[in-house]
């Protein structure tokens, strides 16, 4: 088994991800800037575009990116969300099986490996999420999750 714990810095750089899903809203706030926008076209509603205009710009130049997964050839990384040094890298081949589960509170992607630890990241969009891991791994999807 090749799966493992590694720092970020440790990571192979000649390879670039093909898949990267981060936290950050961007088609979102771009939505709002354009609306943001549209309303300066509503002579009475000048003050409120701008103000949304300049916010969602603001969220999108200064808000932090939060890479959460990157998707490669062979492997997947999953970084630690509170330490951002460390992250987890996953061969393809280690993987048993994978599954994702919706609670009130959070999300989670669960990958099971062959030694029989399993990773668990935080999720938020499940369509997001299991189109790239369908994408890598299709035929390691868990169905029946009690």
């Amino acid at each position: 088994m090749k799966s493992k714990e590694l720092k970020v810095y440790n990571l192979p750089l000649n390879f670039k991800p093909l898949v990267i899903i981060d936290a950050k809203p961007h088609l979102l706030l771009l939505a709002i800037a354009l609306f943001g926008v549209i309303l300066c076209f509503i002579k009475t509603m000048l003050p409120y575009g701008i103000f949304i205009m300049a916010l969602s710009i603001c969220f999108l130049l200064f808000m932090p990116r939060l890479i959460m997964l990157e998707f490669y050839d062979d492997y997947l990384v999953m970084h630690n969300k509170a330490n951002k040094s460390e992250c987890v890298l996953v061969y393809y081949e280690d993987i048993v099986s994978w599954y994702y589960t919706r609670n009130p509170n959070k999300d989670y992607l669960y990958i099971e490996l062959e030694d029989g630890r399993v990773e668990k990241i935080e999720a938020f969009s499940k369509q997001t999420f299991e189109s790239a891991m369908n994408r890598f791994v299709k035929d390691k999807r868990r169905k029946n999750i009690k």
